[in-house]
């Protein structure tokens, strides 16, 4: 089942602001790992039902924050960005920010690190917060701080569990802009932290085109480190694997297509496969 939108991206961009209140910003359509709106429609596109229930999931799921701290799993490439105005101290912690000359903020990026099971995780070069937070020298030496992880939806709530932290107890109001990144207020600070290892960006521009030897899909690939293509075919309801093509090949024939046969394609690398592509009806 399909219906006819007639859209444009700075209408997309509209209604993810007002259902979801990430705001433009955030709302940017660029890839799977940034933006939580995977898709940019054109005039006159059909849009399956799939395809939509994919995009509301994904402003769901912005809302929502992390439903579990499996999902933190891996590595992050984390900025906190400092609001306070202060500077880094000579001689303490702190001195390992620097100033971002484009925002007139001190900045420093960290390696975060959350176990398999996310509910713990180390970070490299400073404890947990701002400047204020660093302007110290009791913990000068130490260049590794781990904490305690718990979800309490859409919070994240991280505990100091060695000498360093002070036990001190911190919840970030956490905004999952995507799959892969996430954004938290803390103190007077912003952490942004994005997922070092991820899937590639969806296939775009999908068409099923029927023909004497069956029906031929071409799509367009989006980068991302992908590895190969996942195609997809929908019957009774739902869609399973008929094909695999390698990272060159950005068409495939089904010899046993018909019309009316929903088609998708999902890119994939070593981390996974990507969100599927918008849905194609073969005619």
């Amino acid at each position: 089942m399909s219906e006819k939108l007639s859209t444009t991206k700075k209408t997309i961009l509209y209604f993810m602001g007002v259902i979801s209140g990430i705001g433009v910003v955030a709302a940017s359509i660029s890839g799977a790992s940034d933006s939580t709106v995977p898709y940019e429609f054109k005039d006159g596109q059909v849009i399956s039902t799939d395809t939509l229930n994919d995009l509301f999931g994904r402003i769901r799921m912005a809302n929502e924050g992390f439903a579990s701290a499996t999902e933190l799993a891996g590595t992050w490439s984390c900025t906190t960005y400092d609001l306070s105005g202060q500077n880094p101290t000579n001689g303490m912690p702190n001195m390992q920010f620097a100033l971002n000359t484009d925002l007139n903020l001190q900045t420093i990026t960290q390696t975060w690190t959350f176990s398999s099971n996310g509910q713990t995780v180390s970070m490299d070069k400073l404890q947990l917060g701002g400047i204020a937070d660093n302007n110290n020298g009791g913990c000068a030496g130490q260049s590794s701080f781990s904490y305690k992880v718990a979800i309490i939806a859409p919070y994240l709530a991280l505990t100091g569990n060695q000498g360093c932290t002070n036990g001190n107890g911190y919840v970030l109001a956490v905004k999952r802009t995507s799959p892969y990144k996430f954004i938290a207020p803390l103190k007077q600070t912003v952490v942004s932290c994005t997922a070092v290892n991820q899937p590639p960006n969806p296939p775009s521009d999908l068409t099923a085109q029927l023909g004497s030897s069956g029906t031929t899909l071409s799509w367009t690939d989006n980068g991302g480190g992908t590895v190969s293509f996942s195609v997809l075919k929908k019957a009774n309801g739902a869609y399973s694997e008929i094909g695999t093509t390698n990272s060159s090949t950005v068409t495939f024939t089904d010899t046993t297509g018909v019309g009316g046969d929903m088609y998708r394609i999902k890119s994939v690398n070593s981390n996974g496969a990507s969100l599927a592509s918008t849905a194609a009806l073969a005619k």
